[in-house]
């Protein structure tokens, strides 16, 4: 083990979801604490300093937070920073923008690396760029680790081990259906999302690697037939008496379980089919929302291809990075997800994962928050595994564990 004055250091404390995430760290485990120290980083001194008068309701301790100044264009500040610390938690994005330096810093000084990307360019280069070094180095490199992607990745996972426990083979298909969210859009996501399609524009080895259902996963574990296409429309599914329509993050978090399948050697098997979508209740009402759903996402769709209505949307009708709903708001939130396994169309077992609060704030805090404790604390519980992962195959079941104590349940049905 590597000598480090912190465990852990929040990069981007400063913005909305890294503010949430040094509460949530205030709340649950203290600034002091005999597990783990930890620390946090930000380029705006002043913005720091306000931070830090925010969280008086914490204890007039809150001042004495070590802090890093670390530009993300400054390498050497952020060397400075990874050096001296065990593990990373970054939510500064868009990735594609402020997060390759910080990627390959962790890479090269051998510290453990978690983020909330869902930028699957992001992600593709960082395993082109850092997947060897950081297996030479023996540190973990994890992206999309808040609702990208753990309910989907952690619960294919637990879902697929349940099956070989009791069947004595994995699943041939999983579905996962969103039944139920309430909470703010974060800002941060959706800008993320128009700048991914500004980047890949003079690059089409990253425009196919957003069309392509495998583009994450490495060549010599790609399976043995082709993913069936994703839902583009609207239709009722009979396996759970729904209306189904397609799921946003779908193509993240799709990738991200192919990924995580490849890297675990296909421990879900050769043939292995994956797929998600938002589910509504039967009958009319239901119908309409599920069409609303999937007019906003054409409607959001084609504003990223049209540079006006692009403009629009983000500077006018949509959440800026840094922005999110309320306190009241996040605790009212909440998010259900069913993922079902199937044997040859034969649906088999399921499990519900819900949270009591927003997914994409309070929820997400709380997912990044343990999957990097995970890696700090239990070590010996975690999968003995470098490079460039996913937290199933990075981190396995022990996040789930953790978040079963703190508000985030996986269930089986």
């Amino acid at each position: 083990m590597k000598n480090t004055k912190y465990d852990l250091v929040i990069m981007g404390a400063t913005g909305f979801t890294g503010k949430l995430i040094v509460e949530y760290l205030l709340e649950n485990y203290g600034l002091r604490n005999d597990k783990f120290s930890w620390a946090i980083a930000g380029r705006n001194e002043n913005k720091i300093k306000i931070l830090k008068k925010s969280l008086v309701d914490y204890g007039s301790d809150v001042e004495n937070i070590p802090v890093f100044l670390v530009d993300s264009f400054d390498e050497k500040s952020i060397d400075e920073m990874t050096s001296k610390c065990r593990l990373v938690i970054t939510t500064v994005g868009p990735y594609l923008k402020y997060g390759h330096l910080l990627v390959k810093s962790c890479a090269r000084n051998g510290t453990h690396y978690c983020d909330l990307t869902g930028e699957v360019p992001f992600i593709k280069e960082s395993i082109d760029q850092c997947d060897k070094i950081a297996k030479k180095n023996n540190c973990r490199i994890i992206h999309s680790c808040g609702f990208d992607s753990i309910p989907s990745d952690i619960g294919v996972l637990l879902l697929q081990n349940e099956a070989i426990k009791k069947f004595g083979k994995p699943f041939n298909e999983i579905k996962l259906y969103v039944r139920g969210m309430r909470g703010g859009f974060s800002g941060g996501t959706i800008h993320s999302m128009f700048n991914i399609y500004e980047y890949v524009k003079s690059r089409k080895d990253l425009q196919k690697a957003l069309g392509d259902p495998y583009s994450l996963i490495p060549k010599t574990k790609l399976p043995s037939v082709a993913s069936k296409p994703g839902l583009r429309s609207i239709k009722w599914d009979n396996d759970i008496m729904r209306w189904v329509c397609p799921f946003a993050m779908a193509g993240i978090n799709t990738k991200i379980v192919r990924r995580s399948n490849g890297i675990l050697n296909n421990y879900y098997g050769n043939t292995f089919q994956y797929s998600e979508v938002f589910s509504f209740r039967r009958g009319i009402g239901g119908y309409i929302k599920a069409l609303t759903m999937f007019v906003g996402l054409a409607i959001f769709k084609i504003a990223l291809k049209i540079r006006p209505l692009s403009y629009i949307l983000k500077n006018i009708f949509l959440p800026q990075p840094g922005q999110g709903p309320s306190r009241k708001d996040r605790e009212n939130g909440y998010f259900k997800i069913e993922i079902v396994g199937f044997e040859n169309s034969t649906k088999k077992l399921g499990l519900i994962i819900e949270g009591d609060s927003d997914a994409g704030y309070s929820g997400t805090a709380k997912m990044i928050t343990e999957s990097a404790l995970s890696i700090l604390l239990n070590e010996r519980d975690i999968p003995k595994t470098a490079g460039v992962l996913t937290t199933a195959s990075g981190i396995g079941e022990t996040v789930a564990k953790r978040l079963k104590s703190n508000g985030i349940t996986f269930d089986f049905n």
